[in-house]
């Protein structure tokens, strides 16, 4: 499935929805596939299905609705309890060939390297094949197929009579591990089958162990500092915030609109509480022929900051070459070579009339200067925002490692790219008010901890569990930092992430059909309306009402660090 702009019913409200900016990147050679799949060449997962039973869903409170004169509905906070998560010890293999085998399936031993009495090939349907287990606990565990083929195939995992994940295997003479992570299973029988897609996979064998890793899980980035060492005050109180919340709340962000808040305002007036973050795209900035969306866009987000939200922008960046096509960022549409851009010489600092003279001359290419001029149009709206006071949430060339967009074409230019961006905005435009958000999702494509503030994932198709496999793939590279959920289709529920650990820093709602239904009003296709009411009405997540006085934080953090000066310019007197 290819993903698409589209146009909202209410075209007349929602100037220029956006389809989910990620939706299909469980299907890309970078990218893991559902539920923890890890494998030598894929290190990141970005689905999950939920991890609670309808009864233990049952059990989380529900907000109940108070008496108001006003259109605007109000709630009783909720207090979520986690669930008590316990570790017992289980490690135990069975034998593919020990389990049901029927259909087109059958026991085979021609391929060398298996164990047991042989391993299970030519399965055709999910009923072809399954093997039953008992487990001595409900916790989680982590599941290991051993599989091969002879020429690349896809197949599904199914567990109980519910997919939980997808994924590849390719051309191979040996049999080779495929891991799924902190599979949540029910104490007693379970039954584990496979749905196959493409290709034959063969089966030797399956492992189950339980896992401590979400047991054992906290979450921290207390003391963390911006990357940008000039950064203003209201930036680093932003980011002090976040640091500190880390691992104890949930910031609720809503992807809105280009030009509106419209979904900010449909989140309101269902639950009685705003996003704490309002998240924009700087799209049209670069094209001549949507200015004044792009002007209402900047206006909307200084409106929404000075009501007292936390703003954030991505740039579904258009190919250079072809600025009004919004179309053209996707990498199918677009015809710019980004290698092409990349040079030795430090464009970073240099005026555009010398960038220009460079083209001409041929000391840069056409493609590098039309990189630095796009990134000087953004920077001008941005630069609205700073003199403002506004600090923002900068999260640029998202999902670089699927391949979708033009920018993932080559992960070396893509870094370069990235790091020419991050010393052009910040020491040449002094966008000194810009937390870096990076969302490439593959470990191969991690621009570093000293370019970058936030680690975040596009998390579509995952269900409503925590996603806690994905937060601990990015708490492996992360470093100390913050971890958020950038965009999603369904929101997770509160309850499992909380049962999960899965405090992610912020979680970003997808605009559009994904939470606005035909009529204008509020959607059910991907969130439930209780599910939504329960997640900004409970005392772990993080409304605009429950914010901060940033303004205050900011004389804060600078009256301690000219304390902290003083304090070692006294000491350095005294030696």
């Amino acid at each position: 499935m290819k993903i698409r702009f589209i146009s909202a019913v209410v075209a007349a409200v929602l100037a220029a929805m956006l389809a989910g900016c990620g939706s299909e990147i469980q299907d890309n050679a970078e990218v893991s596939a559902d539920l923890g799949v890890l494998t030598a060449d894929e290190d990141i997962v970005t689905n999950e299905e939920d991890a609670l039973t309808d009864e233990e869903e049952a059990e989380t409170p529900v907000p109940v609705a108070e008496e108001t004169e006003e259109e605007v509905k109000t709630f009783s906070e909720v207090k979520i309890k986690p669930a008590d998560l316990k570790y017992e010890k289980f490690d135990e293999i069975y034998q593919a060939e020990s389990g049901t085998v029927g259909g087109s399936a059958a026991i085979s031993k021609e391929r060398k390297g298996y164990q047991g009495d042989g391993y299970v090939s030519g399965i055709g349907s999910e009923e072809d094949w399954s093997v039953s287990f008992e487990v001595p606990a409900e916790q989680y565990y982590n599941i290991i197929l051993t599989v091969a083929a002879d020429d690349t195939a896809e197949g599904g995992l199914s567990l109980n009579g519910s997919k939980i994940s997808e994924f590849e295997v390719g051309k191979t003479e040996k049999f080779e591990g495929r891991t799924f992570r902190n599979i949540k299973l029910k104490k007693g029988e379970n039954k584990l089958s496979f749905i196959p897609v493409s290709g034959n996979v063969d089966i030797d064998r399956i492992q189950v162990a339980a896992s401590d890793e979400i047991s054992k899980l906290k979450l921290t980035a207390a003391g963390g500092t911006l990357s940008d060492r000039k950064a203003e005050y209201n930036a680093k109180a932003l980011y002090k915030y976040l640091c500190d919340s880390f691992g104890s709340k949930i910031l609720l962000a809503q992807n809105d609109t280009i030009g509106t808040s419209y979904e900010s305002e449909l989140i309101y007036k269902n639950t009685g509480k705003y996003p704490a973050i309002r998240l924009g795209d700087m799209m049209y900035v670069t094209g001549g022929e949507h200015t004044e969306q792009a002007q209402a866009e900047v206006n909307e987000a200084l409106s929404r900051s000075e009501s007292g939200a936390v703003i954030g922008y991505m740039w579904n960046w258009t190919s250079p070459n072809k600025p009004d096509d919004s179309e053209s960022v996707y990498a199918e549409n677009s015809d710019f070579d980004i290698t092409k851009a990349v040079t030795k010489e430090d464009v970073a600092m240099l005026d555009i009339d010398t960038l220009e003279n460079m083209a001409e001359s041929g000391g840069i290419t056409v493609e590098c200067l039309q990189l630095m001029s796009d990134i000087d149009k953004v920077s001008a709206e941005l630069e609205k925002l700073r003199d403002e006071g506004v600090p923002v949430l900068w999260r640029p060339l998202q999902e670089a490692s699927n391949g979708l967009y033009w920018w993932g074409k080559d992960a070396d230019a893509y870094i370069w790219l990235w790091k020419t961006m991050y010393k052009r905005m910040t020491e040449y435009h002094g966008l000194h008010n810009l937390i870096w958000v990076w969302s490439a999702q593959n470990s191969n494509w991690f621009v570093g901890g000293e370019y970058c503030d936030v680690l975040s994932a596009d998390v579509y198709g995952g269900g409503k569990g925590g996603q806690v496999s994905t937060l601990l793939f990015m708490q492996s590279i992360a470093g100390g930092k913050p971890i958020a959920m950038s965009e999603c289709d369904s929101m997770p529920l509160i309850q499992n992430m909380a049962d999960e650990h899965a405090m992610w820093s912020y979680i970003g709602q997808w605009g559009g059909s994904y939470i606005v239904g035909e009529d204008g009003e509020l959607s059910q296709a991907y969130n439930d309306a209780q599910d939504i009411i329960t997640m900004y009405n409970n005392d772990l997540t993080v409304t605009m009402d429950k914010l901060p006085d940033f303004m205050t934080m900011a004389e804060e953090v600078k009256k301690a660090e000219e304390k902290a000066a003083a304090e070692k310019k006294d000491e350095s007197k005294a030696e």
